[in-house]
């Protein structure tokens, strides 16, 4: 894969997949072994609340790599990201595991409307306030889920399949949007 490309391998869906079962893998066993309430299991929990900022970065990544242009800060960003994500992966499947890693892009890339892109660009502004004010987003994991979504959003898969509805439902935004605005 070459720095340039918006294609993915087996081996970056893969890592994002990973990725996605390590958080959630995280998360069961820091609310403990038995108890789903606080005060069961000695403090933790497991409030599905405290996925939430996982998997709204995750789907912050999949649109970060459908939207982004090549010209622009968040194309080279998601472009460099996706490309050592895929590295990590194919080097992972074919020299750790011992498999292949063949080319696992969807056909059609979703793209965005002009409100949808307006919309998009207000969503990272919000991640990027997030990420640098609050002090209790999980950093790591936001992270962690906005490289996962990266990773996973040019699949032909599950999570591809969930890049429609959520550019639809970004791009119904971006109309309603530009429509207010205009």
């Amino acid at each position: 894969m070459n720095l340039g490309s918006t294609a993915v391998s087996l081996g970056g869906i893969t890592f994002g997949t990973i990725i996605v079962v390590l958080v959630l893998l995280r998360w069961h066993k820091k609310g403990g072994g038995g108890g789903g309430k606080k005060g069961d299991d000695g403090g933790g929990s497991r409030d599905w609340k405290q996925l939430l900022p996982f998997f709204g970065a995750l789907c912050f990544g999949i649109l970060a790599v459908l939207a982004a242009g090549p010209a622009s800060a968040l194309g080279l960003i998601t472009r460099f990201s996706l490309w050592g994500g895929d590295s990590i992966g194919t080097l992972y499947l074919v020299y750790g595991i011992g498999g292949t890693s063949p080319d696992a892009t969807r056909a059609a890339p979703v793209i965005l409307s002009p409100g949808g892109y307006a919309v998009f660009a207000i969503w990272a502004a919000v991640m990027i306030g997030l990420y640098l004010w609050s002090k209790k987003l999980p950093r790591l994991q936001t992270l962690l889920g906005i490289l996962a979504g990266i990773l996973l959003g040019l699949s032909q898969g599950i999570a591809g399949m969930a890049a429609v509805p959520l550019a639809s439902a970004v791009n119904a935004a971006g109309s309603w949007y530009a429509g207010v605005v205009q």
